[in-house]
């Protein structure tokens, strides 16, 4: 059996007989063409810069919360332990973003090594359909895709 998960969403009857509503993965698949590839490297660019501007505001409230404990520690308090936690914390969410932002980069990289004509996994759905006492589950369940083409759908396999 592939991969993909069942979920029972809730029993009901029908006029063939039981049933249950189960969820399946559908993949959304898009020929790549100059079209899709600017709009994808469009988007992707756009990711990019909000994660510039995320690491912008990080580095802002990291510097405000570090002035904050330099006035608490200049009332003679430790801040040893809020100090740590702060670099921490920063460390961790710079650490996030820039794998992201690796990852993005990546996918714009390899949008330039796919030939025109070639499809791509774009996303996946999820599809709720009904399974009765009698369907080949394995028939049912099989990968169900969606091909596009620059926007429109062009082939639905289910």
């Amino acid at each position: 059996m592939s991969t993909q998960t069942m979920q029972m969403i809730s029993p009901s009857t029908q006029q063939s007989g039981p049933s249950v509503q189960v969820k399946r993965q559908v993949v959304v698949k898009t020929k790549v063409t100059d079209s899709f590839r600017a709009r994808a490297k469009g988007e992707l660019d756009n990711e990019l810069k909000l994660i510039d501007t995320q690491l912008q505001q990080l580095e802002a409230q990291y510097q405000y919360s570090l002035q904050q404990l330099e006035k608490v520690a200049q009332q003679g308090q430790n801040v040893q332990q809020q100090l740590q936690q702060l670099n921490a914390e920063a460390q961790q969410k710079r650490s996030q973003l820039a794998s992201v932002k690796m990852q993005i980069s990546s996918e714009i990289g390899n949008l330039d090594n796919v030939e025109n004509g070639q499809y791509i996994v774009t996303g996946q759905l999820e599809e709720v359909l009904s399974v009765h006492v009698g369907d080949n589950i394995y028939e049912k369940l099989q990968g169900a895709e969606i091909l596009i083409e620059d926007g429109i759908v062009t082939q639905i396999s289910a």
